[in-house]
């Protein structure tokens, strides 16, 4: 599953960050949220966004990179899901869900209106399951990358 994940995801960011969450995890499992190394994600900070699993099916958001503030106009550190636009939050929930649920990493690439933008942006999105002590999903790394007018080229 990885290697064929891996050969899909066309962002050089996303492909970087995949291998360093491969890195952490133990042969057939995800990588513990305690003994991840979140001092090493510093090379992707800025389109990060870090999701703390809550126990009632909520999401909120620990961390929200600068380039999902400036792309979007919010910062939503600290916000649940379920602040977002209905119909964006449902999306959000369900991936989320499914991260948690399977503790598989979820790909995809999506197109959508931000803003007042004229044009649809096409965004390349990575969700990485952390196991809590317990080995369920605590944290869900998610980054995303926009791959349309100036996104860096696969490498």
């Amino acid at each position: 599953m990885s290697a064929e994940l891996l050969a899909s995801i066309e962002h050089v960011g996303l492909r970087g960050l995949f291998r360093y969450w491969l890195r952490h995890a133990p042969s057939g499992g995800i990588p513990v949220a305690k003994s991840f190394g979140v001092e090493g994600l510093a090379d992707w900070a800025r389109n990060l966004i870090v999701i703390e699993v809550r126990a009632s099916s909520n999401f909120r958001y620990g961390f929200y990179g600068t380039s999902f503030r400036k792309a979007f106009g919010v910062d939503m550190t600290g916000a649940e899901v379920d602040q977002l636009p209905p119909e964006q939050a449902s999306l959000l929930r369900a991936e989320y869900r499914l991260v948690r649920r399977t503790q598989r990493p979820y790909w995809r690439v999506y197109a959508a209106w931000f803003g007042k933008t004229e044009e649809p942006q096409t965004w390349e999105r990575l969700s990485l399951p952390l196991a809590g002590p317990k080995g369920d999903v605590r944290f869900i790394l998610a980054a995303a990358y926009r791959v349309d007018r100036g996104a860096t080229p696969r490498a």
